[in-house]
């Protein structure tokens, strides 16, 4: 248990950064003072760089899949449409086993800048949340996992169910892998990647949500949700590969999530369907409250 107090130490909350960043920049011109007279040294007004450069890099799986994807990225510029066409994964390649590292390599594909930074950000989010549970091992493990699984999952329902040899190419299963991970090892931590602080419970199940509207709506968004989800899904594997501990720790992230979700869903039909009184000035249930508070 002490080593994992250790990685929980070593890669800080984003909330923590955040507050931490805030105070030293505001404290800015207090070190100048402080450097005028010889109290403090120049470097020191660049604490904050160096700050978010530790920040940043503390992650050390997350920063380097990262850094990987964007090469790649940049790298396949320079490919030709058939070499390109090679590393993607279409599900018929299920039947030529020649094919499976497409089941890898599309991971590393993306179709536009756009693309490569949306998954970048969660992975950069969710990573550096699992990883500060699992470690740097546990966490490649869990995205490595994922991407396979996930791409065997769409490979699967495409061309045995749907009938559809579509190719997919993206990070986005192995990021729905972090996010599932993230989601039980830490249900309330708080992320910031749609800018406004959100808990991974919260982030998950809006990932869920949209990826099984896009499903039951079948909706041609050209985004592959049978991957999500067989990323999502992956974790039910991965999870039997950590310790005993922290297999313990998911269990009861999940019993959190289930419960957090019934709570959710409960408030929103009493909501939706008018269970709930209305507290309006002047209206009856708000006269009745006055009342019974003596008002």
């Amino acid at each position: 248990m002490g080593d994992k107090k250790g990685k929980d130490e070593e890669i800080e909350s984003e909330t923590r950064f955040l507050w931490k960043l805030f105070v030293d920049i505001m404290m800015t011109p207090v070190t100048f003072a402080l450097v005028l007279i010889g109290r403090k040294r120049w470097t020191d007004l660049f604490e904050p760089f160096s700050y978010v450069y530790r920040f940043m890099f503390e992650a050390k799986f997350t920063i380097m899949i990262i850094i990987v994807n964007v090469g790649v990225m940049f790298a396949s510029v320079f490919f030709s449409e058939e070499l390109f066409r090679s590393f993607v994964n279409y599900p018929s390649n299920l039947l030529d086993f020649g094919s499976y590292y497409a089941l890898v390599s599309c991971g590393f594909l993306h179709g536009s800048l756009v693309h490569l930074f949306g998954n970048m950000l969660g992975i950069f989010v969710f990573g550096r949340s699992v990883e500060r549970k699992l470690g740097s091992g546990k966490t490649a493990m869990i995205y490595f996992g994922a991407l396979i699984l996930s791409s065997l999952f769409y490979s699967v329902v495409s061309l045995f169910f749907m009938g559809s040899d579509a190719g997919a190419i993206g990070a986005s299963g192995a990021l729905m892998g972090l996010v599932a991970a993230a989601m039980l090892l830490d249900p309330f931590g708080i992320t910031y990647q749609s800018v406004v602080p959100l808990p991974n419970i919260a982030s998950g199940w809006l990932v869920i949500y949209a990826d099984i509207s896009g499903i039951l709506g079948q909706v041609n968004d050209g985004i592959a949700h049978f991957a999500h989800i067989g990323g999502f899904l992956s974790i039910t594997v991965t999870m039997f590969l950590l310790r005993a501990d922290e297999r313990a720790e998911m269990e009861r992230g999940f019993v959190v999530n289930i419960v957090s979700l019934c709570v959710a869903a409960a408030i929103f039909f009493f909501v939706s369907f008018g269970y709930l009184p209305s507290f309006e000035f002047g209206g009856a249930a708000y006269q009745s409250v006055l009342q019974r508070m003596g008002g």
